[in-house]
């Protein structure tokens, strides 16, 4: 799932993108309009003056080019007029050679529209209906025109400016978009890491005084709860420890009295006491369970690099007369176990200690990533178990101690753990050492 930074940003940015499209869209329209109407104006005034310099002489129109602007001298200036009635025309110096095709008009009647003029250039034309500059004469039509070429390279070069800024402003947002998103986000991002120490037992407990105010709540519940799971657990060895101690005096007189009871009735007294030996490894498979919990915190997990070292230096010193070689094979995106650290521990330990105490030379513990699941397998190169025997080590309802001679209260353990953390266990015989191979099954997490 995309995280909620991630999100953030994405929105913004597209926010900030979307907006500042808009409003260069925007003001590139408002500017067309605004150079388009401020021709038409000037267009206008030209169109004003030309009229007023028009007059009529011996029956032939003419234009008084010095009450008009100096524009209209030199060839292709890019400020034209040309006036038509019937067929006299009277064109600006600056057209030169080249004329208008003009649409006469009716007196008062105007238009705008664009065309290609002189040296093939766009140009924004006026035409207006003129009165008769004479009696007895037709209508004339007076058109002035203008270049477009200057004007759109000023309005380009305006608009570029404008752009160019604007991009500036929008890249200076977006970097500052960024810059607050990870300001504002650096104490989650020290709730993360100081998560993380939580699962590797550093802390005990998350730290409220740098958390804000919008998850405070989660952290503080968060902490309540470790502390009642904390206590839950104590409580549970507590018990667990009372109840064996509090279970071993009345076991010690009862085999005292299975033993005089021998002297009387052998048979009946071998069988109390087959029952007894069977109350006293359940007995010491419980005790065993509840130092599973051990001294951990609650939402440790196991490092694995780190606790199989530890591991291995244990069982070197427990079976140091066999001179055993610890060999693994851990993948490297495999950092830690979803599994409470304790539970790990004892685990491995029990098999570990199982491998080793069959074992001839090697153990050989294996973690790897396979279709989303962490596989991890124990093996050894002793004599393993039977192929016939292999699926007794499975079988619910019995206890290991009485299916497989050899490999009892350890494995009891380890399938203890297993159901608890609902991991699939099975046996098999390695085939790379030739020994017992125990595969464990754990689901992938999210992030290792």
């Amino acid at each position: 799932m995309i995280s909620i930074k991630t999100k953030l940003a994405l929105w913004l940015t597209a926010l900030v993108l979307a907006s500042s499209l808009l409003g260069l869209v925007f003001i590139e329209s408002m500017l067309r309009q605004a150079f388009h109407d401020s021709i038409i104006d000037r267009l206008h005034e030209d169109l004003e003056q030309v009229a007023l310099a028009s007059y009529v002489n011996d029956n032939d129109v003419f234009i008084n080019k010095s009450q008009l602007s100096g524009f209209y001298n030199p060839a292709y200036s890019g400020r034209y007029y040309q006036l038509n009635q019937g067929d006299i025309e009277v064109r600006s110096r600056s057209l030169w050679d080249k004329h208008l095709n003009i649409k006469p008009l009716l007196p008062g009647e105007t238009r705008v529209w664009q065309a290609k003029g002189p040296q093939n250039h766009d140009i924004q034309l006026f035409s207006k209906g003129l009165e008769p500059l004479a009696d007895n004469q037709k209508n004339p039509t007076l058109t002035v025109a203008q270049d477009l070429s200057i004007g759109r390279k000023v309005f380009t070069e305006v608009y570029g400016t404008k752009l160019t800024v604007n991009m500036l402003m929008l890249l200076v947002m977006l970097i500052g978009i960024f810059l607050i998103l990870r300001q504002s986000f650096k104490p989650v991002n020290k709730m993360k890491h100081a998560l993380a120490q939580l699962r590797e037992g550093h802390i005990s407990s998350l730290s409220l005084e740098s958390v804000p105010a919008e998850i405070k709540p989660l952290a503080k519940t968060y902490n309540e709860l470790l502390d009642y799971t904390s206590n839950q657990i104590q409580r549970s060895r507590n018990n667990l420890g009372n109840l064996s101690h509090g279970l071993k005096t009345p076991l010690a007189v009862m085999r005292q009295q299975v033993e005089v009871l021998g002297l009387k009735d052998p048979q009946t007294a071998a069988a109390l006491e087959q029952q007894l030996d069977q109350i006293h490894k359940m007995i010491e498979r419980k005790l065993a369970a509840a130092r599973i919990t051990g001294d951990m915190l609650p939402a440790a997990q196991m490092v694995i690099q780190r606790d199989l070292d530890q591991l291995c230096t244990t069982m070197s010193k427990v079976h140091h007369h066999k001179r055993l070689t610890y060999k693994f094979d851990i993948s490297e995106q495999i950092s830690r176990l979803p599994i409470h650290r304790e539970d790990g521990m004892e685990l491995f330990g029990n098999l570990l200690d199982n491998a080793s105490k069959w074992a001839n030379e090697t153990v050989l513990s294996r973690i790897w990533l396979h279709q989303n699941e962490i596989l991890v397998s124990v093996e050894d190169d002793g004599p393993g178990v039977a192929a016939e025997d292999l699926p007794k080590l499975t079988r619910r309802g019995k206890r290991l101690d009485e299916e497989v001679a050899g490999h009892g209260l350890g494995l009891s353990i380890v399938k203890d753990i297993c159901e608890q953390y609902q991991l699939q266990i099975s046996f098999e015989r390695s085939p790379s050492l030739g020994g017992l191979k125990v595969l464990l099954h754990f689901p992938g997490p999210e992030e290792i």
